[in-house]
């Protein structure tokens, strides 16, 4: 499971130089947002976690008898969706690369040293 982290944390930290690069290399436009990146590289899968979400994943679309409105797509995913790509990629980066690292030190002698 850790190598699993680790590698999410590099494919981050790699989509986060991606963006750099691209926000540094467009002149039209300053800085790319989740969604938008997420919509340019895989429009129709963005439109696919929509429904999934909230049908499926969230309480009040899967169980009809709480009568409330579904709410982890909207305002939850896309609030995150709105925000910028570049430190959102670095920050799971960082938090995928130091759980995995911790996940190793737990395994190996039972209790991490600090």
């Amino acid at each position: 499971m850790k190598y699993v982290f680790i590698t999410l944390g590099a494919i981050f930290g790699l989509l986060g130089l991606a963006v750099t690069i691209k926000d540094i290399t467009t002149p039209e436009q300053s800085w790319y947002v989740v969604g938008q990146i997420w919509f340019e590289w895989a429009p129709s899968s963005l439109q696919v976690s929509e429904a999934v979400v909230s049908r499926y994943i969230d309480p009040c679309g899967l169980v009809v008898a709480l009568d409330c409105a579904p709410f982890l797509w909207h305002p939850g995913v896309s609030t995150v969706l709105n925000w910028y790509a570049v430190p959102v990629f670095f920050l799971l980066a960082v938090v995928f690369s130091v759980l995995g690292r911790w996940l190793g030190k737990r395994k190996k002698g039972g209790k991490a040293k600090a």
